[in-house]
């Protein structure tokens, strides 16, 4: 069975005030290998906090870190902070043995106001994951002998819109209507078969692979528009150095397969 861990960047809302752009991440991770990440990402974690001097209890949160910095961090620099999550995503990168990692982002900008930026961002997220389960295109478990019985796959979320996304992802089991690439205007019909249950809601204080999650999709949002901080510090491509376990196959149009919407 496959994991996907799931964090967003930015708000869906669409009135005066909202941000640009709402970004989902999600961590994929076969069960045969979580222990293996989980004791990972913790070992690593553990030394990169020593190292920049960051409390070892804190929980790894970028908008907390380098927005409006909450107290627990307040003993840190901000540059040290910014070196902590460039080697963190450096780390990711490393794990190609272990993880692939999808990104959907929804422009918001010329977008008609009612423009469901959540619905569309998930029902994205939610169809690359399902689709790359069927057609055995993870990479990091050797695909299927038995195609017509392919894995399964579990979403584990932050605290987000439970009910809505709940909601959502009951809908796609039974009516998921998706467009044709060969007819304009067209649909066909894919109902969910192998990501299975209601997406499990985590907070992402007890959850590393959220934080994780957490730290993808705002430096995914600060490589599109970068802040001032950012800007100043040369932050903007930290992204890139997720490449290496991004899931190009969920975008091959895209050179990064961000799912842009």
């Amino acid at each position: 069975m496959f994991l996907m861990y799931v964090d967003e960047c930015g708000d869906s809302g669409m009135g005066v005030g909202s941000s640009d752009y709402f970004i989902l991440s999600g961590m994929v991770v076969h069960e045969s290998m979580w222990t293996q990440l989980l004791t990972g990402i913790a070992d690593e974690l553990s030394g990169l906090k020593i190292k920049h001097g960051m409390e070892n209890r804190a929980e790894l949160h970028a908008k907390g870190m380098l927005g409006r910095s909450e107290k627990v961090y307040a003993s840190m620099p901000k540059v040290s902070r910014l070196m902590m999550f460039r080697d963190v995503l450096k780390y990711e990168g490393t794990l190609t043995d272990r993880i692939r990692i999808i990104n959907v982002v929804v422009d918001k900008r010329g977008k008609a106001f009612g423009y469901d930026a959540f619905g569309h961002a998930w029902d994205a997220l939610i169809n690359r994951f399902e689709n790359t389960i069927q057609y055995n295109n993870f990479p990091i478990i050797a695909p299927s002998t038995t195609p017509a019985c392919p894995e399964h796959g579990m979403i584990i979320v932050d605290q987000t819109d439970e009910k809505k996304l709940r909601e959502l992802t009951r809908h796609m089991r039974h009516n998921n209507l998706i467009p044709s690439c060969i007819v304009p205007g067209s649909y066909t019909r894919h109902n969910l078969q192998w990501v299975i249950e209601d997406p499990m809601h985590k907070d992402s204080q007890h959850t590393l692979p959220i934080q994780l999650c957490d730290a993808n999709a705002y430096f995914l949002r600060q490589m599109l528009a970068p802040n001032s901080t950012i800007r100043k510090h040369k932050a903007q491509n930290y992204f890139y150095s997720l490449e290496p376990v991004l899931l190009k196959e969920a975008a091959k149009r895209d050179p990064l397969g961000i799912v842009r919407l």
